[in-house]
């Protein structure tokens, strides 16, 4: 867009985008992640009978019933457990697709 600007400045410039971007992503992934997790609560919230507490989207109130009725108690909180852990691991300097891909396996649905 600067076909003036001095190569170090759009250097600058290039480099700012992109912390700007993966800033960005970073922000969505984690709200993503704490979407899940947040779903994942309300499962084990069903598995343990309180479901007057589902808050998560009323949209996905019926499938969180119907996660529940399929596990224990102990098996949602876990899953729970699981993921919380793989967000902590999100913010080592562990491969994220790595992390993401086994942390979605051990769930149990």
């Amino acid at each position: 867009k600067y076909a003036d600007a001095e190569a170090d400045q759009r250097e600058r410039w290039e480099d700012e985008l992109t912390a700007a971007i993966e800033a960005e992503y970073r922000r969505q992934r984690a709200e993503y992640a704490a979407g899940l997790q947040a779903w994942l609560r309300d499962v084990w919230l069903g598995t343990l009978g309180a479901t007057e507490q589902l808050n998560f989207l009323p949209a996905l109130r019926d499938a969180s019933a119907a996660v529940a009725a399929r596990l224990q108690p102990a098996e949602a909180r876990t899953n729970l457990e699981t993921w919380e852990r793989t967000q902590r691991l999100l913010h080592t300097n562990a491969q994220e697709a790595l992390v993401l891909e086994v942390g979605l396996l051990q769930l149990r649905l």
